[in-house]
């Protein structure tokens, strides 16, 4: 809710955000959420009159960027715009409506960042140190936290970045990594000193607890246990800034200081993007003339961001905003995205990239259904897409819009106009009362309560219409007044939900032959023309269906490897299958390979294969290999936990039991060091399963 004020609740100034996207790939439906999240309570405040604004940018600066580009072999900033205009290109078209959507790598920011450092310098909070950093002598460059990964020292998550660890939301610096692995060649890295420059985040503990426990903070119950746990450990200082080569903003004087040029960490820049983009807006004469400060030093932010960047957002940006005396924003945290009850995966057919997912189903069917799953809650929203497709048809087009288009087009045929309007004191004071309800819900980020509560709305006016029985005798002044009111009922449901679907509220629009609507708008006397409206809901006939593979490939770490005391060709191999524990392993590799090449290797089983006494010998699994007649070779992944399975493209494993005679009739085969069945690609959901040593065309046994 808005900070309450003596003065006029609507001239406060409001500014609604969303994080910045990386400029380093495409907007996928995980990111979605969010941006629809903030774009549905901005497009509230606006229609209930306040002065609000929905700002964005791009980030473009740090590792994530430089690595995409330098794959992609481009240089960072033209790699970076590439994906700027894609992103607001991609937004457009599910009427994510941004008031600005800059960059961090632009004047302003630069002007932002150096004035937050200079700032801090002056009051003492920045120093410099010593510390080690991670190099890699392969590439001959210093190693930004996420050109390393490694496993988590905290929670022993493997293939983390060095800085954040996505599984237990700790920040960690890449020298903590266990194991650590250069993101760019794959080998160890080593250390060596470097001198750079600290905030003194520990200096804001005491604030940052006052403004906790401050009920004005408007923290989520979750939030405030991981805050409360992270101050419990103690806030270390944070190292804003990063070696050379690095695409960002040089540090002022960094060169005479330290003796080397230093670049301001992506996360010091990245937050002050949304100041920077507020000042383009302001500066850049989009709508008449306004000052940056008069929203964030005077007026209401609101952050939407995912629980993944939390520690930044709710320790460092806090602490930076009130060392320069700006107020700290209110923040909403949302959960991750899965897809029929899973991360999403390439592998599975459920990944898809916002053009991807346009191409099968309407935008608004996605924002409905994100807005029925969201309220200020931090759990996951799971896509399952036979929900999807039910909510689709039988609610939004089965309830809302049948009602919506059914009285419009009723109103429309038979009169053209409504110049009568029943008397119904009764019904409109229940409605009235619920839209207010929705108007709470609105404000309170409760967007499941707001689609829950125009239901019911609908609801009633399916149910008036259908006992006003208007078709029987249409030409009466019964049949006339009732179709009156239902066609205000519309209006009023099209301006409440126009929010959440603001495409479908405007063909209703359209159809009043009206240009504006505000919350205010909202009555029972509305007299007019009316014109036959366009389709409002498109439904859905069919979701993507997943042909099931009929083993259950998983990857498993070979943890020891015998002679079988029964036969002089076969190993007896003890296989960690994570979650589906310890198994014995019988393989016929021994004149293949040597048991030393086999040791600690993180491979792909057959892991639902019956049971089988090999030579007498249990064998509980079984190993994949590529076989060319000469060569054999491993089906090896080097990213993927130990229990997590590989997938053929948009195929799903079967768990039930196979034999090895049913096994026989599979046609694998290697192609281009990728394993192939009936033209899809074996990948886990963190990498393509690799073959190496054999020729194309190998079959896998």
């Amino acid at each position: 809710m808005p900070r309450k004020t003596n003065s006029d609740k609507n001239s406060e100034k409001i500014i609604v955000t969303a994080a910045l996207p990386y400029a380093n790939g495409s907007i996928h439906i995980g990111h979605l959420l969010e941006y629809i999240q903030a774009d549905i309570f901005s497009r509230f405040l606006k229609l209930t009159g306040k002065d609000a604004l929905y700002i964005c940018a791009s980030d473009m600066h740090g590792t994530p960027v430089e690595v995409n580009a330098q794959k992609a072999g481009k240089e960072p900033e033209k790699f970076a715009l590439e994906y700027w205009k894609e992103h607001q290109e991609d937004f457009m078209r599910f009427f994510i409506l941004f008031d600005n959507y800059y960059k961090t790598h632009s004047p302003e920011n630069r002007e932002l960042a150096e004035y937050f450092f200079a700032e801090l310098k002056k009051k003492k909070y920045i120093y410099r140190k010593k510390i080690r950093v991670i190099y890699c002598p392969y590439c001959a460059r210093s190693l930004p936290d996420r050109f390393v990964r490694g496993t988590c020292p905290l929670c022993s998550a493997v293939e983390q970045y060095g800085d954040v660890c996505e599984n237990c939301g700790n920040a960690l610096k890449g020298v903590d990594l266990i194991n650590p692995k250069c993101s760019l060649c794959g080998r160890t890295p080593n250390q060596k000193e470097s001198e750079h420059y600290f905030f003194r985040l520990s200096a804001f503990a005491d604030k940052l607890k006052k403004w906790m426990k401050s009920p004005d903070s408007g923290l989520q119950p979750e939030v405030l246990h991981w805050l409360n746990g992270w101050m419990e450990k103690g806030l270390e200082d944070w190292c804003i800034s990063r070696d050379g080569p690095y695409f960002g903003f040089v540090i002022p004087d960094s060169e005479k200081e330290c003796g080397e040029k230093k670049y301001f960490y992506v996360w010091l820049d990245a937050p002050i993007g949304y100041i920077s983009s507020t000042k383009n807006y302001c500066e850049s004469g989009k709508s008449g003339k306004c000052n940056w400060k008069d929203y964030w030093h005077k007026g209401q932010v609101y952050h939407l961001i995912g629980k993944d960047i939390s520690y930044f957002h709710f320790l460092f940006w806090p602490a930076l905003l009130m060392a320069v005396n700006i107020p700290v924003p209110k923040l909403t945290v949302h959960g991750f995205i899965t897809v029929n009850g899973e991360k999403m995966s390439k592998s599975r057919g459920t990944f898809f990239t916002a053009k991807d997912f346009l191409k099968l189903y309407p935008a608004e069917a996605l924002r409905f259904y994100y807005a029925s799953h969201l309220d200020r809650s931090v759990v996951d929203v799971d896509l399952n897409f036979e929900d999807f497709k039910a909510v689709t048809n039988n609610v939004l087009m089965g309830n809302l819009g049948n009602f919506c288009y059914r009285v419009l087009s009723f109103a429309a045929k038979n009169y053209g106009k409504v110049g009568m309007i029943a008397v119904e004191k009764e019904h409109e004071k229940e409605i009235l009362k619920l839209i207010d309800l929705v108007k709470r819900h609105y404000e309170q980020q409760d967007f499941k309560s707001a689609v829950k509560t125009v239901l019911q709305i609908s609801d009633q006016g399916n149910s008036y219409f259908q006992q006003a029985e208007v078709w029987k005798n249409k030409d009466s002044k019964e049949a006339k007044a009732a179709v009156g009111w239902c066609v205000n009922l519309v209006r009023n449901l099209a301006m409440v939900v126009s929010p959440i679907l603001p495409e479908f509220s405007m063909k209703l629009q359209t159809a009043f032959g009206e240009k504006k609507w505000s919350w205010g708008s909202v009555d029972f006397s509305w007299k007019g023309k009316i014109v036959q409206p366009e389709m409002v809901v498109q439904k859905i006939e069919k979701v993507p269906s997943q042909a099931v593979f009929p083993l259950q490939l998983t990857v498993g770490k070979i943890l020891d490897v015998k002679d079988h005391p029964n036969a002089d060709s076969l190993y007896v191999l003890s296989v960690d299958l994570g979650e589906k524990g310890k198994r014995q392993v019988v393989a016929g590799l021994k004149k293949y390979l040597p048991a030393k090449s086999l040791l600690n290797k993180t491979v792909v089983f057959c892991a639902n294969m019956k049971p089988a006494k090999i030579r007498g010998e249990l064998s509980e699994a079984m190993i994949l290999v590529a076989d060319d007649g000469q060569n054999v070779g491993l089906l090896e992944v080097q990213k993927t936990p130990i229990g997590k399975e590989a997938c053929f493209t948009g195929m799903e494993n079967c768990k039930k039991e196979v034999t090895f005679e049913e096994f026989k009739k599979l046609q694998m085969l290697v192609r281009g060091c990728r394993v192939m069945f009936d033209g899809k690609k074996l990948a886990s959901v963190n990498e393509d399963v690799v073959v190496r040593d054999v020729v194309d065309g190998a079959p896998v046994r």
